[in-house]
């Protein structure tokens, strides 16, 4: 009696036991949930986290191997709780995200910030060409005009070096070389001022006296 009971046991034993350990495993392991944190983490880096959202990257980064390491730790055990995983996993991916959407908010905002200092530069430009074209040429000034006109060439390149740089998504170097450019700019306005009054001082000089009153 005891052997028959014993055979007849023994498969209900066994068979408690496995729904016991299937019971203890919690589910499948949630692979989909950690693909996705990471692939947010990937977008993060794609978006440029790395220079717009350091400090989010790096919070996010943290998360998601700390969610990894769990995830790891976890699929080791006989009896596995998926559902201590989850939250670290979904809490990675949150953090992926909005490094996502600071990252693409401060990009758009540098590129807006470029493309502000190149217009403000060419308007600059414009207008010391245009200064520099009126500016009385005589003697005196050639050497003057010369030289202002070399400045203002050199505006002109950083200019188009500036337009490059925001295609290549350089917007930092961009916004600093149209800066440079406005300032070259400006200085040509100052410079044609400068010998403008030369020029007339000049003329003033060279012009006989009597004939002062009706200039």
């Amino acid at each position: 009696m005891k052997r028959v009971a014993t055979r007849f046991l023994a498969p209900v034993i066994l068979g408690l036991f496995a729904v016991a350990a299937l019971s203890g495993c919690g589910g499948d392991p949630p692979q989909a949930d950690l693909d996705a944190a990471k692939a947010s983490l990937d977008g993060a880096r794609a978006a440029g986290a790395e220079k717009y959202a350091s400090s989010e990257l790096s919070s996010a980064q943290s998360a998601y191997d700390d969610a990894k390491a769990a995830f790891d730790a976890e699929a080791e055990k006989m009896f596995k709780d998926w559902a201590t995983v989850a939250p670290k996993l979904a809490e990675a991916k949150s953090k992926a995200d909005r490094a996502t959407s600071s990252a693409t908010q401060a990009k758009a905002s540098a590129k807006s910030g470029a493309e502000s200092a190149i217009a403000a530069a060419s308007a600059a430009v414009q207008g010391a060409r245009t200064s520099l074209d009126a500016a009385p040429a005589g003697k005196g000034t050639e050497g003057d005009i010369e030289q202002l006109r070399a400045s203002l060439d050199s505006a002109d390149a950083d200019l188009t070096a500036a337009r490059s740089s925001v295609s290549r998504e350089d917007f930092e170097g961009a916004t600093s070389t149209a800066n440079g450019a406005k300032g070259k700019a400006d200085a040509v306005v100052t410079g044609v001022a400068t010998a403008t009054a030369r020029y007339d001082e000049l003329v003033e000089a060279n012009t006989p006296w009597y004939m002062r009153d009706s200039m």
